[in-house]
Parts: structure tokens; sequence; C-alpha cells
């Protein structure tokens, strides 16, 4: 009986998914990323997470053969690294499991861990690829303050922004100014200071869903931002395509939320792209991603 644990953490949510004999047991908790949360709320998220899979599954948690963790912001923050390291090393036991940014296993479930680039548009924005001698490299995944270009929080930001500038008058009043005082229930306009100070990372993304009802409206600021998001997705990639070395046409894929804007969104893509690629939909989900991560690190000690 072959036993494998893929975990799937965003900036927003964690995903979890034991597979005992091809049969699938799921789990979902709050974000696991350490900017956001405590040590504390990290192991008490995957320890309670784990420990309800293992009891659906009847099984122990020494049972599972291999584990793949993916991990918001893992290779960023060599402090967390260790403390991570020390807690699964006990908890799942050492050689047992690997852990990974949540941009790998992105990539393998988009791709089936095969040759190409994976792009992550959610919360925050970073690509991997692998090429096809078996070279892999990241690009974007600054974080909020620094890079998260074409991610929700990018675009959430703009966003709000945008509402900024048309309630001075510094550009004119559009459908996005409607729907960002809707959305915000504001009455003074000045009253989204206050409210924009205290709002979390996944709470300024959460705007990002703006964006739809107003490039279907053709707001004009709309169009422009789905431009800039455009710009900024394919500079990643091309950047990726320029470091590693491919064979040919690469084949990108995607994961996250932003991709909810459809057809719109790849187009806005392909228009800036420098690169010969082909834009591909998701083999399957990050999850899923995972748990292939999971099989393939037990079976051949690496990714491809």
């Amino acid at each position: 009986m072959s036993i494998f644990l893929g975990v799937d953490g965003g900036g927003t949510k964690t995903d979890y998914l034991l597979c005992v004999d091809n049969k699938h047991f799921k789990e979902k908790t709050n974000t696991i990323h350490l900017k956001q949360i405590t040590r504390d709320e990290f192991s008490d998220n995957v320890t309670k997470a784990i420990n309800k899979l293992c009891d659906n599954a009847k099984i122990k948690i020494e049972d599972i053969d291999f584990s793949f963790l993916a991990i918001p912001g893992y290779g960023q923050y060599p402090e967390n690294e260790k403390f991570m390291e020390e807690f699964f090393d006990e908890f799942l036991g050492k050689g047992k499991y690997k852990m990974g940014n949540d941009c790998v296993n992105g990539w393998s479930g988009s791709l089936n861990a095969q040759a190409g680039i994976n792009l992550v548009l959610g919360t925050g924005s970073i690509a991997f690829g692998v090429d096809d001698k078996g070279n892999s490299d990241r690009s974007g995944g600054w974080g909020p303050f620094l890079g998260d270009e074409a991610s929700a929080y990018f675009i959430g930001k703009n966003i709000l922004n945008l509402f900024t500038k048309m309630s001075d008058g510094r550009i004119e009043k559009t459908y996005i100014y409607e729907l960002v005082k809707n959305e915000l229930g504001i009455k003074d306009d000045v009253e989204l200071i206050d409210i924009a100070e205290k709002m979390k990372r996944d709470e300024i993304a959460n705007c990002a869903r703006l964006l739809n009802p107003a490039l279907e409206k053709n707001d004009k600021y709309a169009i422009e931002l789905l431009d800039k998001v455009g710009y900024e997705a394919a500079l990643t990639i091309d950047s990726l395509i320029n470091k590693l070395d491919f064979d040919g046409c690469v084949k990108v894929s995607y994961s996250g939320g932003v991709y909810k804007l459809g057809n719109k969104l790849i187009e806005a893509i392909e228009k800036h792209i420098k690169n010969n690629i082909e834009i591909i939909e998701p083999y399957t989900t990050p999850i899923e991603g995972s748990l292939i991560l999971a099989k393939k690190y037990y079976e051949k000690g690496a990714i491809i």
C-alpha cells in the first residue's frame, strides 16, 4: 500500500491531499505563510489538518511514505525554513518529505511535471520553470512591497489607487469608482484611507475581482490595467526562458485566482511575449501537483 501526502500553501488558504491506494482525502486550513501567521499558528494548522486526514483514512502519520509540502514564501526567509525543517522532521519523519515554494507544485500540476513554465497569479505572483535538460529557475516572488506584479494584490492595489485619483478629479470617474465605493461600503471617499490602512494583504487582493465587471463595461482604466498585468506577466515568463535552455516552443501554463479573467488575460500576456511560447490549460490543480511531486521524489528522488 502506497501512501502520499501533498500540501499546497497559498497566501490565503492551504489545501491538504492524502492519497491512500488511490483513494483521496482532503482538508483545508487558512494560510501557513509565516509572514502572515505565528509559528504556533503554523504548527497548529498543519498538525490539526494532517491528523484529521490520517484519522479519516484510518492510518498513522508514520504510515505516509512521502510528502511534498508547498510552502508560500519558501526560499525567501531562511530563519523560518530552519523552524519548518525541525517541525516536519519531528512530525513527519526525517527524510520522508520535501519542502518547496508553492510555485513548484503549481508547475507540477499545470504541466504534469514536464518541461515548461508555470506562472502563478494568485494573492502574489511567481513563475517556475524546468527546461528540457532538467535545469530549473524561478522569477518573481519578491513579495507585495517589492514585487508581486500582475498578482491579485497588484490588481487590487491599482484599483484602489485609481479610486483615489477619480475621487480627486485627477482622472475622470468611471465604473471602477462605483464598484469600489459599493464593495467597501464607502459613504465619504476619504474613509478609504482608514479602511485601506487596516486591510490585510488578502483583503487588498480580494479587490482584484472588481476588474472583471469593469472590463465588461469597457472601462478604459480597467482595460489599461489588464494590459499592464499582461505586460508584467510576459516579462516574468520571458525572463525564465532567457535564463533556461529550452528546445523550441516553450509550453507555458498557469495557476491562481487571477486566471478567472479567462481568455482576455491570456491574450494580454500573449500580446507582450517576446519568445516562442504555447499557453496551455493546466493538466491538473496545484494540490494534485504536490501529490505528483511526492510520488516523484519517493520513486526517483527528483522532480523530472
